[in-house]
């Protein structure tokens, strides 16, 4: 890429952030609802969303305010207040925790109301500094505690309508409270905030730590859900092929060592059409499932078990040598031919199965997986309900005929 188209993006770039920053600058625009999106849901969609945030934010609250009532209180004590400023900081500090939280669980979208209590916070916290006459250290500790809330709460936007928030009420605080500059903190006052200091950081804290350690869990449950088939709980095709193409690379590179070989097995359930067609599709579901059941339970966890697709399923018996296999696979399709019966019925369904060991012959992991399928189709023209294993002179017999009759 040349310079100049360098120069030309970085421009663009710059020009992109500068309305960005203008508008986090700009009161007006930040209380301005936000224009409607495309990818935003309907509204009826929210309706109720935000019950745990409320929730999360209401214990940061409750320990947050009620200590924040000794920092302020402390600032009262060194420049004496009216009884009605004290008055207004007991129901900040111990009643309103519980009236916010109120108020938003009972408003329609409790996530929005929250962080309409969030600003309140925050103008409130700009108020207790023109309360205090500017009493520097309970002052920054309240609003830096307040701001954390809301930059973790909301992001920068979130945290420049709390600031706004802070200095409107600051500035009606001064109005009202003929404010006087005393920035100057006593001992009494400072040992006052350092609970203020120690604890909601920790308390903060603890809340990201819980937050983030159920993400995590959702994350890991998302991918286990992209990674498995829906109906039986194995492995989707997807997934298993990016397993396939793992294990295909390991065996070449240790071709040749005992204790490394590895076999590919694919299975087709016999009649399975016939199943659906006759007795519908729920049982042909139930039929899906009694069989990933079956081999679930007979092979073992090292076994790499997937839904090819429709009624194909696939299996990469790992470190298994092409004898145990052939024995194995065998088993497999005897015991589906026996559960003609039951809650784990195959309805009368059997089995067709082509096995292929690895070999260092192989160009790629799809070769492995086309030899499995001529097996299992050969096994399929050989009358259904049997293992054929792959050999190099394997020929179908459709394929046969049809190469002779071009030939004659």
């Amino acid at each position: 890429m040349s310079s100049g188209t360098t120069r030309r993006q970085a421009g663009r770039s710059g020009r992109r952030r500068w309305p960005a920053l203008l508008a986090l600058l700009n009161p007006v625009a930040l209380y301005r609802k936000r224009p409607a999106r495309p990818d935003d849901p309907p509204p009826e969609a929210l309706i109720g969303k935000g019950v745990r945030f409320v929730n999360r934010i209401y214990m940061l609250r409750a320990i947050g305010l009620g200590i924040g009532f000794f920092c302020v209180a402390a600032g009262f004590v060194q420049n004496p207040v009216d009884w009605p400023l004290w008055a207004l900081l007991v129901f900040h500090g111990f009643i309103w925790p519980h009236a916010a939280r109120h108020w938003a669980l009972r408003s329609e979208i409790p996530y929005r109301a929250e962080r309409r209590n969030l600003i309140i916070d925050a103008g409130f916290g700009g108020f207790w500094m023109a309360a205090m006459n500017g009493n520097l250290v309970p002052s920054a500790v309240i609003i830096s505690m307040l701001s954390m809330d809301n930059i973790a709460a909301g992001g920068v936007r979130l945290f420049m309508r709390g600031v706004w928030a802070s200095i409107a009420c600051f500035l009606l605080g001064w109005l009202v409270l003929d404010y006087r500059f005393m920035p100057q903190s006593d001992i009494a006052t400072i040992v006052a905030c350092l609970p203020m200091l120690a604890l909601y950081p920790l308390a903060l804290g603890k809340s990201t730590y819980d937050m983030s350690k159920k993400l995590a869990e959702r994350s890991r449950e998302f991918e286990v859900v992209s990674q498995m088939d829906g109906l039986t709980r194995l492995f989707n095709r997807r997934y298993w092929e990016s397993l396939l193409i793992e294990e295909f690379e390991r065996c070449r590179r240790n071709a040749g060592r005992s204790g490394h070989d590895a076999c590919l097995l694919l299975l087709d359930l016999d009649h399975f059409k016939n199943i659906n067609d006759t007795h519908g599709h729920l049982v042909g579901d139930e039929v899906l499932r009694n069989f990933s059941q079956l081999l679930r339970s007979r092979l073992r966890e090292d076994d790499l078990i997937g839904r090819y697709g429709g009624e194909e399923f696939v299996v990469i018996l790992r470190n298994t040598s092409a004898a145990d296999a052939l024995l194995l696979s065998q088993r497999l399709i005897d015991e589906a031919r026996e559960r003609k019966s039951g809650d784990d019925s195959l309805w009368g369904c059997t089995v067709s199965a082509g096995l292929v060991p690895f070999t260092p012959d192989m160009d790629a992991h799809y070769v492995w997986l086309q030899r499995a399928d001529h097996a299992m189709y050969c096994a399929k023209e050989k009358g259904r309900d049997c293992l054929v294993a792959w050999d190099a002179g394997l020929h179908r017999a459709q394929a046969k005929a049809a190469a002779d009759a071009r030939a004659a």
